[in-house]
């Protein structure tokens, strides 16, 4: 028996016709009712009620079906189970809950591991955690501790809201820095790609009128020409550089700093050792 009957078996099945389901399989329709003669001989018990036009199901046939659902299902979990396999050997998929740890975490990689192939996404805590115990990343940054026992971790940093004020703007006199309360009046652009950090920003602010740009070009163009105050942080500053248009003041507020943990599962600690070691 062969894989390619029970598909051509599931096919008649689900066509109604041994014609349709000869023109979806482009084969011929007397070779594909040659195939499920075949097919019924070597299982040694019929499978359809022969009527004039069409094919009906016995009840050997209604079981047979689920059964050839099912090894069909399995066969093609199988594939993509080995196509995952080797994807995982041969890259490394990181995610991060904020742009800017990856900036740093991804060269750093290709350095260690000049062989493997490398992609990278921010993603919210939640599917951070989901993704590195399903396999879907290989290590992740997040703002969140955890002492899972399936997992390694070591701090990655820590990165700090900067507010983004044209030179003009009232604002510009608070060198010293500024709270979330005494700038929530005002409108602001923002960037969306930035992972928990739009969070941030909606939780501390939730009344502030707050326009989105999804394109990093529109969102600097806007930045620079616009008297819409922004947000930046230290290390997005040191990324993408500043503006002589621009002044960026520390935002004060305990929830303008975060921190960032790598996480590793206990697995592939033996895999990653030198990334880590080099890491702490």
């Amino acid at each position: 028996m062969e894989l390619s009957q029970l598909e051509q078996f599931v096919t008649i099945v689900r066509c109604g016709t041994v014609s349709k389901a000869a023109e979806e399989l482009f084969i011929s329709q007397p070779a594909l009712s040659r195939s499920m003669q075949k097919f019924e001989q070597e299982l040694g018990v019929q499978l359809f009620t022969h009527n004039k036009n069409k094919l009906e199901l016995n009840e050997n046939g209604k079981f047979a079906l689920n059964l050839a659902q099912d090894i069909l299902k399995s066969t093609a979990n199988f594939s993509e189970q080995v196509r995952e396999f080797d994807r995982a050997n041969r890259t490394i998929a990181v995610a991060s809950c904020a742009p800017a740890p990856l900036w740093e975490i991804l060269p750093f990689l290709s350095s260690v591991y000049p062989e493997k192939r490398l992609t990278s996404e921010v993603a919210e805590n939640a599917k951070l955690f989901e993704g590195l115990k399903a396999g879907m990343y290989q290590i992740i940054i997040s703002t969140e501790k955890t002492d899972d026992p399936e997992t390694i971790s070591f701090y990655a940093g820590k990165e700090t809201l900067l507010l983004n004020v044209p030179k003009i703007h009232p604002l510009a006199k608070k060198k010293g820095g500024v709270r979330f309360s005494e700038i929530e009046k005002y409108s602001f652009l923002l960037y969306s790609h930035t992972g928990v950090w739009e969070n941030v920003i909606h939780e501390q602010m939730p009344s502030a009128h707050i326009i989105m740009q999804e394109n990093r070009e529109s969102f600097e163009a806007l930045k620079r020409e616009s008297a819409l105050l922004s947000f930046s942080t230290e290390l997005s500053a040191r990324h993408y550089g500043g503006s002589e248009s621009n002044l960026l003041i520390p935002v004060l507020d305990d929830g303008a700093t975060l921190h960032f943990y790598c996480y590793i599962l206990k697995k592939n600690k033996e895999h990653f050792k030198e990334f880590i070691e080099r890491c702490k």
